[in-house]
């Protein structure tokens, strides 16, 4: 995280330049809310952003969650005006930053932008890369006051290379918030840090953030940060913004059956709508859909997450037979993998189940669905 920053990202990180955030009225000091409409961006004849439209509440925290490639990292980049989009609209609060005609440059947008790996001058130190956009008048408090909020006081006059990857972090974090921005833009900072530092540095970001209540937008492939850490999550597909909603939202009645794959672990199974309800090879279950009310006795896609399967031992009266094919143990649950004994369910049915399990595989169980479940209009087969 030695990495000397860019010149757009380094005025970026402290946009302004030289400016005193004193001077700053109280007004320009809130938290402005972020618009972009009709945003498309291309490069050469790959389209990477194909109108794509969000809107950020004024001191929300959202989470753009996208596959690799994706154009999460394209996205921040026009955000923060290193790179222009071919059409649309973006504003900050009430002022238009791009748009027919109008580009205000990155130093002049008051965007905190956090790239990957922290990008912090290795030949400053802590306190002089935290105050590297401000006046010398508003470094002295304005500094202190950082370091105190991301919980190095005492580090100020160390080097980068003498801290560890998540006190790099923080104080990249300090150095983007230094400025007072009206947005902050994270671009998957937490992706280099191993698993046990990456919690731990999580939790703390979101305490800063939440103390400065700024506006932020983090972009990630990574569905447990997503969900953990955001207020709202846009998820990125094919150029667009495909579902915006609640992580509880967007994990229990995804849009589409797309969209339950990519947000957590899912079965999708086939069923034929019937009132109310939806008969499915594991029983008739109470049914959710998106929308107006679906016909009756139309095929539909349904979606039962792994942890509304309960499992009983192999006598019990009640439930489908099946067997454990497969077990994943993961310390805090474990996933089963279950073929169920009944010819219309071909694959293999996920189970989570809470702590240790004693089952293995070869074990035969009996399994029911708790409902409601999700049901979407089933897709023609080609």
């Amino acid at each position: 995280m030695s990495n000397i920053p860019s010149p757009d990202e380094t005025l970026s990180g402290r946009s302004g330049g030289e400016n005193n955030s004193s001077e700053l009225t109280e007004d320009a000091k809130r938290p402005s809310g972020l618009d972009i409409v009709d945003l498309h961006k291309s490069f050469g004849t790959h389209p990477v952003l194909t109108g794509l439209e969000l809107n950020v509440p004024a001191g929300s925290f959202t989470a753009i969650l996208g596959s690799s490639g994706s154009g999460k990292t394209t996205l921040l980049r026009l955000l923060a005006g290193f790179d222009r989009p071919d059409r649309g609209v973006v504003k900050i609060g009430e002022r238009i930053v791009d748009g027919v005609s109008i580009h205000v440059q990155p130093e002049q947008r008051r965007i905190g932008y956090v790239p990957q790996e922290g990008c912090l001058f290795p030949h400053l130190t802590v306190a002089a890369n935290v105050g590297f956009g401000l006046s010398r008048a508003a470094r002295r408090g304005r500094v202190s006051e950082l370091l105190e909020l991301v919980g190095l006081a005492d580090l100020g006059r160390r080097y980068p290379h003498q801290l560890s990857g998540g006190q790099q972090q923080r104080v990249a974090l300090a150095r983007a918030l230094a400025i007072e921005p009206e947005v902050v833009l994270l671009d998957e900072p937490f992706a280099s840090l191993d698993a046990h530092m990456r919690a731990s540095v999580r939790e703390e970001v979101q305490r800063i953030l939440q103390a400065s209540a700024t506006t932020t937008l983090l972009v990630t492939h990574d569905q447990d940060e997503a969900l953990s850490l955001s207020d709202r999550v846009a998820v990125l597909r094919d150029g667009q913004i495909a579902q915006y909603a609640t992580p509880q939202e967007l994990y229990a009645r995804p849009l589409d059956d797309r969209l339950a794959r990519f947000v957590g672990e899912a079965n999708l199974i086939e069923g034929v709508l019937d009132g109310a309800f939806v008969d499915t090879p594991l029983g008739k279950l109470p049914a959710l859909w998106h929308g107006e009310p679906l016909p009756s006795s139309c095929a539909v896609s349904v979606l039962i997450r792994p942890e509304q399967i309960d499992l009983h031992p192999a006598d019990s009266e009640t439930g489908f037979a099946g067997r454990i094919v497969r077990t994943g143990y993961h310390g805090h649950d474990a996933v089963l993998h279950v073929q169920v004994n009944q010819a219309e369910t071909a694959e293999h049915l996920l189970v989570r189940t809470l702590g240790e399990t004693q089952l293995s595989p070869g074990s035969a169980v009996k399994l029911d669905v708790r409902g409601p479940v999700l049901v979407w209009l089933a897709r023609p087969s080609h």
